[in-house]
Protein backbone atom coordinates (compact mmCIF):
# COMPACT_ATOMS: atom_id res chain seq x y z
CA UNK A 1 0.00 0.00 0.00
CA UNK A 2 2.83 2.38 0.86
CA UNK A 3 4.52 1.78 -2.50
CA UNK A 4 1.24 2.42 -4.30
CA UNK A 5 0.76 5.76 -2.52
CA UNK A 6 4.37 6.77 -3.20
CA UNK A 7 3.92 5.95 -6.90
CA UNK A 8 0.55 7.69 -6.99
CA UNK A 9 1.97 10.84 -5.45
CA UNK A 10 5.04 10.65 -7.66
CA UNK A 11 2.86 10.60 -10.79
CA UNK A 12 0.06 12.93 -9.69
CA UNK A 13 1.66 15.01 -6.92
CA UNK A 14 0.62 18.43 -8.17
CA UNK A 15 -2.95 17.32 -8.78
CA UNK A 16 -3.19 15.77 -5.31
CA UNK A 17 -1.82 18.92 -3.65
CA UNK A 18 -4.23 21.04 -5.73
CA UNK A 19 -7.21 18.88 -4.72
CA UNK A 20 -6.09 19.05 -1.09
CA UNK A 21 -5.79 22.85 -1.09
CA UNK A 22 -9.06 23.39 -2.98
CA UNK A 23 -11.03 21.09 -0.70
CA UNK A 24 -9.57 22.82 2.37
CA UNK A 25 -10.53 26.21 0.89
CA UNK A 26 -14.07 25.00 0.16
CA UNK A 27 -14.39 23.60 3.67
CA UNK A 28 -13.13 26.76 5.36
CA UNK A 29 -15.11 29.05 3.07
CA UNK A 30 -18.31 27.14 3.63
CA UNK A 31 -17.96 27.31 7.41
CA UNK A 32 -17.31 31.05 7.25
CA UNK A 33 -20.30 31.49 4.96
CA UNK A 34 -22.61 29.53 7.28
CA UNK A 35 -21.50 31.47 10.35
CA UNK A 36 -21.19 35.00 9.04
CA UNK A 37 -23.60 35.20 6.09
CA UNK A 38 -26.36 32.61 6.39
CA UNK A 39 -26.88 32.83 10.17
CA UNK A 40 -27.52 36.61 10.20
CA UNK A 41 -29.81 36.25 7.20
CA UNK A 42 -31.83 33.53 8.94
CA UNK A 43 -32.06 35.61 12.11
CA UNK A 44 -33.90 38.27 10.09
CA UNK A 45 -36.83 35.86 9.58
CA UNK A 46 -39.50 36.77 12.12
CA UNK A 47 -41.49 33.53 12.03
CA UNK A 48 -39.74 31.18 14.46
CA UNK A 49 -41.00 27.99 12.83
CA UNK A 50 -39.91 29.10 9.36
CA UNK A 51 -36.49 30.22 10.65
CA UNK A 52 -35.79 26.87 12.28
CA UNK A 53 -37.12 24.98 9.26
CA UNK A 54 -34.80 26.88 6.90
CA UNK A 55 -31.85 26.45 9.24
CA UNK A 56 -32.42 22.71 9.50
CA UNK A 57 -32.75 22.43 5.71
CA UNK A 58 -29.54 24.38 5.12
CA UNK A 59 -27.54 22.46 7.72
CA UNK A 60 -28.89 19.16 6.43
CA UNK A 61 -27.61 19.88 2.91
CA UNK A 62 -24.43 21.35 4.34
CA UNK A 63 -23.74 18.10 6.20
CA UNK A 64 -23.61 16.13 2.95
CA UNK A 65 -21.27 18.72 1.47
CA UNK A 66 -19.00 18.63 4.52
CA UNK A 67 -18.69 14.86 4.62
CA UNK A 68 -17.77 14.80 0.93
CA UNK A 69 -15.20 17.56 1.35
CA UNK A 70 -13.74 15.87 4.43
CA UNK A 71 -13.35 12.54 2.63
CA UNK A 72 -11.55 14.23 -0.28
CA UNK A 73 -9.38 16.30 2.07
CA UNK A 74 -8.39 13.39 4.29
CA UNK A 75 -7.70 11.11 1.30
CA UNK A 76 -5.45 13.72 -0.28
CA UNK A 77 -3.65 14.44 2.98
CA UNK A 78 -2.96 10.77 3.69
CA UNK A 79 -1.69 10.31 0.15
CA UNK A 80 0.59 13.33 0.57
CA UNK A 81 1.81 12.21 3.99
CA UNK A 82 2.79 8.76 2.80
CA UNK A 83 3.74 9.78 -0.75
CA UNK A 84 6.18 12.46 0.37
CA UNK A 85 7.85 10.06 2.79
CA UNK A 86 7.44 12.28 5.85
CA UNK A 87 8.16 9.36 8.14
CA UNK A 88 11.78 9.59 7.01
CA UNK A 89 11.88 13.38 7.36
CA UNK A 90 12.87 15.65 10.18
CA UNK A 91 11.33 14.41 13.47
CA UNK A 92 9.89 17.86 14.16
CA UNK A 93 8.17 17.85 10.79
CA UNK A 94 6.86 14.34 11.37
CA UNK A 95 5.48 15.44 14.76
CA UNK A 96 3.77 18.45 13.18
CA UNK A 97 2.09 16.15 10.67
CA UNK A 98 0.75 14.02 13.51
CA UNK A 99 -0.51 17.11 15.33
CA UNK A 100 -2.23 18.25 12.15
CA UNK A 101 -3.78 14.80 11.68
CA UNK A 102 -4.99 14.85 15.29
CA UNK A 103 -6.58 18.25 14.70
CA UNK A 104 -8.41 16.90 11.65
CA UNK A 105 -9.62 13.90 13.63
CA UNK A 106 -11.00 16.33 16.22
CA UNK A 107 -12.61 18.42 13.46
CA UNK A 108 -14.17 15.29 11.97
CA UNK A 109 -15.56 14.24 15.36
CA UNK A 110 -16.84 17.77 15.86
CA UNK A 111 -18.69 17.53 12.54
CA UNK A 112 -20.11 14.16 13.60
CA UNK A 113 -21.30 15.74 16.86
CA UNK A 114 -22.83 18.59 14.86
CA UNK A 115 -24.70 16.01 12.81
CA UNK A 116 -26.10 14.33 15.94
CA UNK A 117 -27.25 17.73 17.20
CA UNK A 118 -28.85 18.42 13.81
CA UNK A 119 -30.71 15.11 13.89
CA UNK A 120 -31.86 15.92 17.41
CA UNK A 121 -33.02 19.39 16.31
CA UNK A 122 -34.90 17.87 13.38
CA UNK A 123 -36.67 15.43 15.70
CA UNK A 124 -37.53 18.20 18.17
CA UNK A 125 -38.76 20.47 15.37
CA UNK A 126 -41.32 17.84 14.38
CA UNK A 127 -42.54 17.88 18.01
CA UNK A 128 -42.66 21.71 17.88
CA UNK A 129 -40.29 22.02 20.85
CA UNK A 130 -38.71 25.27 19.63
CA UNK A 131 -36.73 25.96 22.80
CA UNK A 132 -34.73 22.74 22.42
CA UNK A 133 -34.42 23.26 18.66
CA UNK A 134 -32.95 26.69 19.36
CA UNK A 135 -30.48 25.21 21.86
CA UNK A 136 -29.29 22.52 19.44
CA UNK A 137 -28.99 24.80 16.42
CA UNK A 138 -27.42 27.55 18.52
CA UNK A 139 -24.74 25.16 19.73
CA UNK A 140 -23.92 24.22 16.13
CA UNK A 141 -23.84 27.72 14.68
CA UNK A 142 -22.50 29.71 17.63
CA UNK A 143 -19.89 27.34 19.06
CA UNK A 144 -19.08 24.26 16.98
CA UNK A 145 -18.70 25.93 13.58
CA UNK A 146 -16.50 28.77 14.96
CA UNK A 147 -14.37 26.17 16.75
CA UNK A 148 -13.92 24.32 13.47
CA UNK A 149 -13.08 27.59 11.69
CA UNK A 150 -10.31 28.31 14.18
CA UNK A 151 -8.93 24.76 14.03
CA UNK A 152 -9.07 24.75 10.23
CA UNK A 153 -7.17 28.05 10.06
CA UNK A 154 -4.51 26.68 12.41
CA UNK A 155 -4.32 23.49 10.36
CA UNK A 156 -3.98 25.48 7.13
CA UNK A 157 -1.15 27.50 8.64
CA UNK A 158 0.55 24.30 9.77
CA UNK A 159 0.18 22.98 6.23
CA UNK A 160 2.00 26.03 4.89
CA UNK A 161 4.78 25.45 7.45
CA UNK A 162 5.03 21.76 6.60
CA UNK A 163 5.14 22.45 2.88
CA UNK A 164 7.99 24.87 3.46
CA UNK A 165 6.64 28.10 2.00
Amino acid sequence: MQEFLIDLFGNFGRIIVFIHVVSAAFLLGSMIMIRFIIKPTLMAIDDEAMRYDRCIQILNKYTYYIFGAMIILISASLTMSVGLGFEYANPTMFSMIHVKEAMWVFIAFNFAYMYTKLVNARRLYKKRNFFEVHENLGLIVNFLIPLNIILTLISAYMGVIIRGF
